[in-house]
């Protein structure tokens, strides 16, 4: 038999945002894509691991923004992979658009209502059918990976987060890591909701998070922002 493969997790910067790879005893799974045309430095990054693009089982999107799935109709093709995405945004990605999400912060409030009124167009990506659509907890073993996908609204109402054996969690737009001293993301939708998934995270117990934007980090940064926004 083989010797069993150490899980890795891989994060490739893609520029705007990042996509992780997340390694397994038979195959991996990709997390978000990137904006459209992140396919080579996709291809590089599997290589880097030994891997190729007929190894990815599935890609997962934390959520439906350009940035974060426009090299996913791509990419299917490459791989032939599954898609799996939140029910909420299943719509979306057929319609290959998704709405910027409301701003946070006075600047972002500025950048959200460009993006909603005078360029719709950059929120548009190719257009992709889901094969999973989930609502709920969604294990990963069927996929080799020790692991689980949690919904995680308030930066969409579809926003999902990867859980590895409760220590490292790949979070999408759910935390940003951009700022010295939050992770709190500077766009969301519901920040009501955005809150409860972070008690909801703190509850775990993970002391690795891996954002959709910026360097991954410790739990410690994490809390600081909690415990200054949740007052």
């Amino acid at each position: 038999m083989g010797r069993r493969k150490r899980r890795q997790i891989v994060r490739i910067s893609l520029g705007m945002s990042n996509a992780y790879i997340v390694t397994g005893d038979k195959q991996a799974i990709l997390i978000d894509t990137g904006k459209k045309g992140n396919e080579g430095r996709i291809a590089i990054a599997l290589r880097s691991v030994d891997l190729s693009f007929g190894n990815i089982g599935l890609i997962i999107l934390t959520h439906t923004h350009y940035d974060h799935c426009g090299s996913l109709k791509a990419l299917k093709e490459l791989t032939d992979a599954k898609i799996l995405v939140h029910r909420d945004e299943a719509e979306f990605l057929k319609q290959g658009y998704c709405e910027f999400p409301k701003g946070t912060l006075w600047f972002s409030k500025a950048i959200a209502w460009i993006g909603r009124t005078m360029a719709k167009g950059m929120a548009k990506y190719p257009a992709a059918s889901a094969d999973i659509t989930i609502g709920e907890r969604f294990g990963l073993s069927e996929f080799g990976i020790e692991g689980y996908i949690l919904p995680t609204p308030g930066h969409t109402s579809g926003s999902i987060s990867v859980i590895l054996n409760d220590t490292h969690a790949i979070v999408g737009d759910t935390l940003f890591n951009i700022f010295r001293s939050s992770v709190f993301p500077p766009f969301a939708n519901n920040r009501e909701e955005l809150l409860k998934s972070w008690r909801i995270l703190g509850s775990i117990g993970c002391e690795h998070y891996y954002p959709g934007h910026g360097e991954p980090f410790a739990r410690d940064k994490f809390t600081r922002t909690y415990e200054t926004k949740k007052k």
